[in-house]
């Protein structure tokens, strides 16, 4: 399994540290958080993620650089966020089940990694601490999305 892209850059902006997950995790860590992860490579262009699709799967973006849209509710297609690499997407899916409620689509070709919830109950298993941290940035980058949102629906803006 490749790590490379997890510590070196490739002149793309950097993640904000806010989001960047799982940030002090060291390289065996990632060995071991990467063990049960699925290696997906995508296309500039493609759609990694479709609105409405049921999933549980949250991602971890090795290389290249997506956009988070949503449809409204007239169906215009809306820009939410842009998603580095170091950072993760389909969280709140992970945690609640529902469909997912944005796509992603990749602006750059790229690599990530994807986690099961069957994954993450082998990854508490073998490697309770580094899940223990795995959960507590999920959550803590779902809460920052959270007040994002919150902020932008305050100041009456619609997705």
């Amino acid at each position: 399994m490749d790590l490379s892209a997890f510590f070196e850059t490739d002149g793309q902006a950097q993640v904000q540290k806010t989001e960047e997950f799982l940030a002090k995790l060291d390289e065996d860590g990632w060995k071991r958080f990467l063990s049960v992860a699925q290696r997906l490579v995508f296309r500039a262009n493609e759609t990694v993620v479709s609105q409405s699709e049921i999933s549980r799967t949250f991602y971890l973006v090795a290389r290249g650089r997506l956009e988070v849209v949503a449809k409204d509710i007239q169906g215009a297609v809306r820009h939410v966020y842009f998603i580095e690499p170091l950072s993760i997407f389909g969280e709140q899916a992970f945690f609640d089940g529902h469909p997912r409620s944005a796509s992603v689509v990749a602006l750059t070709e790229g690599e990530l990694y994807g986690i099961t919830p069957d994954a993450f109950e082998i990854l508490a298993v073998r490697h309770p601490d580094i899940a223990r941290l795995a959960l507590l940035d999920l959550g803590r980058i779902l809460s920052l999305r959270l007040r994002e949102m919150t902020k932008l629906a305050l100041r009456g803006r619609q997705l």
